[in-house]
């Protein structure tokens, strides 16, 4: 009788188990724009000018490359994500987490320096349509088949224009390239003179 008691007990704690364990939801993965826009591996070489003074430069490196699946047992979003790295410089990193197909994807530029953390601005991507999120008429996202920037041509820009973000006024990315130009609150506007990108 003990040993019917106790086989009982097993069972309902196995069958608790099981219903209390977590089931994985389906994966939700980036949209293949934002992929082209900003997928960068590891060992991608940025050149940084000053359009002001374009004798100076910056070289930066990109470090940290992550694509992986992020909670599977709540969303099971995918996440991408780097960094670019020169000594002594600002750190950027691009972080893209999928929306799933109800949802846009979420792309942020995260600027640490010192030991100042600044997220943004953020873009939101669906199917290669820019946005700056739903309801949002303050910042802006414009898509440009072709946009200049101190004599260089870049390919399918998205320039983007936050409001109220503390450090910056534009922020630019080129498909296959990912970040090419910020304009600062100092009006200082770095663009990317050359690359070496992987992906």
């Amino acid at each position: 009788m003990k040993a019917a008691k106790n086989f009982i007990v097993y069972i309902a704690a196995s069958a608790f188990l099981v219903a209390c364990g977590s089931d994985k939801q389906t994966a939700q993965k980036l949209d293949p724009t934002t992929k082209d826009y900003f997928e960068v591996k590891n060992g991608s070489i940025y050149v940084f000018s000053e359009v002001g003074d374009t004798s100076i430069s910056s070289v930066y490196t990109s470090e940290g490359y992550i694509n992986t699946q992020a909670n599977t047992d709540i969303e099971n979003n995918e996440i991408l994500t780097y960094s670019l790295v020169s000594a002594g410089k600002a750190t950027y990193s691009i972080r893209c987490e999928s929306g799933g197909a109800q949802f846009k994807d979420r792309i942020a530029l995260i600027t640490m320096q010192n030991d100042s953390t600044i997220i943004g601005p953020v873009v939101f991507n669906s199917g290669g349509n820019f946005s700056t999120g739903v309801n949002n008429i303050v910042d802006s996202a414009v898509y440009y088949p072709t946009y200049t920037i101190n004599g260089r041509v870049f390919n399918d820009v998205v320039r983007v224009k936050p409001k109220n973000n503390i450090k910056y006024i534009e922020v630019f990315y080129a498909k296959n390239i990912g970040l090419i130009g910020r304009k600062e609150k100092n009006n200082k506007f770095y663009y990317l003179k050359r690359e070496r990108i992987i992906k």
